[in-house]
C-alpha cells in the first residue's frame, strides 16, 4: 500500500493543485495494473493496493472533467521490465508461495509480454485522446468481459429478486 497507492496519492497531492492553479491544459497519469480490475488468487493485497489506484483515478477523472486536467489509469498485463524476477528475490525472503512469473503459478496472468516501449507508445496515445483506462495488451478484453458478465449475472431474476 506504501509504494502502489500512497506513492500514487502523494504523487497526485504534489502536483495536480500545481497543475489546476497554472491553468494550463496537463494530464495525470496513474499506473495501477490489470490486477487493478480483477482479483488473483495469491495477490490480494496486490490486488487491493491497484485496485485502489484504479478507484482513485476514477474519482480524480469526474473530479478534474472540464477543469483542463486529464486523467488516465494504466492498467498494463506482462511489460519486459525483470520486476518480475526482482521481485521474486525479494517476495523468496519475506513471504514464500507462489512464484511470480513462473509458468506454473497461480498468480500468472496469462498473456504475452511486451516491451516498455509500447507502453509507452500506448501511454502517449491514451493522453492525446483522454482515455480514462490505458490498457496494453488484448488480451485484457476478454478478461474484462468475463468479470463484467459475471457482475450482469447479479440482476438475473433467479439472484436478484428477493
Amino acid at each position: 500500500m506504501g509504494i502502489n497507492f500512497w506513492g500514487v496519492l502523494h504523487g497526485v497531492d504534489a502536483f495536480v493543485p500545481r497543475m489546476l492553479v497554472q491553468g494550463e491544459a496537463g494530464h495525470v497519469v496513474n499506473t495501477a495494473s490489470m490486477a487493478g480490475l480483477t482479483g488473483m488468487l495469491g495477490l490480494g493485497m496486490y490486488c487491493a493496493s491497484k485496485f485502489a489506484v484504479v478507484g482513485l483515478s476514477e474519482s480524480l477523472h469526474r473530479e478534474l472533467h472540464g477543469r483542463g486536467v486529464g486523467v488516465s489509469v494504466l492498467c498494463p498485463m506482462i511489460v519486459d521490465t525483470q520486476i518480475g524476477s526482482n521481485s521474486q528475490r525479494l517476495l523468496d525472503h519475506a513471504m514464500p508461495g507462489p512464484q511470480v512469473g513462473k509458468e506454473d503459478s497461480p498468480n500468472l496472468l496469462a498473456g504475452t509480454v511486451i516491451p516498455a516501449a509500447e507502453v509507452a507508445k500506448r501511454v502517449i496515445r491514451g493522453i492525446e485522446r483522454e482515455d480514462l483506462y490505458i490498457f496494453t495488451h488484448p488480451e485484457q478484453r476478454e478478461i474484462l468481459r468475463r468479470r463484467a458478465a459475471r457482475q450482469d449475472a447479479m440482476f438475473e431474476a433467479d439472484r436478484w429478486t428477493l
